[in-house]
């Protein structure tokens, strides 16, 4: 999660705009965020801000970690927490993925994305 504050406490991801197996280049739209206590006074007066998030590396999307899950009321996401991996080749994405399979975490197919229940 991007932190984009320093009071940022964390943020809610609400659209991924990338599915798991996808090339992602710089600067391409990764994902849609929404964030409270930019500032003081948004804290102060609950304001929730709406954001973006462009890539600053590319890659293919390997996994998109939990909390995330779409069209729910996603869990708040602390700033800096990895929400995914991006990977520099197909091979090394269908790599990556059986690993984290392998490794047992429980695995759940959200649209063509592969999900995980906890951090690594």
């Amino acid at each position: 999660m991007a932190k984009v504050s320093p009071s940022m406490t964390g943020g809610r991801i609400t659209k991924w705009t990338k599915d798991v197996g996808d090339f992602v280049s710089c600067y391409d739209l990764l994902y849609e965020f929404e964030v409270s206590g930019l500032t003081d006074i948004d804290e102060e007066e609950n304001v929730t801000t709406k954001m973006e998030l462009e890539s600053c590396d590319e890659g293919y999307l390997a996994v998109v970690f939990d909390p995330v899950v779409p069209n729910t009321c996603p869990k708040i996401v602390g700033g800096g927490t990895p929400v995914a991996l991006l990977c520099d080749t197909v091979d090394e994405m269908h790599d990556v993925q059986d690993q984290f399979k392998r490794l047992g975490p429980k695995v759940s197919p959200a649209s063509t994305s592969i999900r995980l229940t906890r951090h690594y």
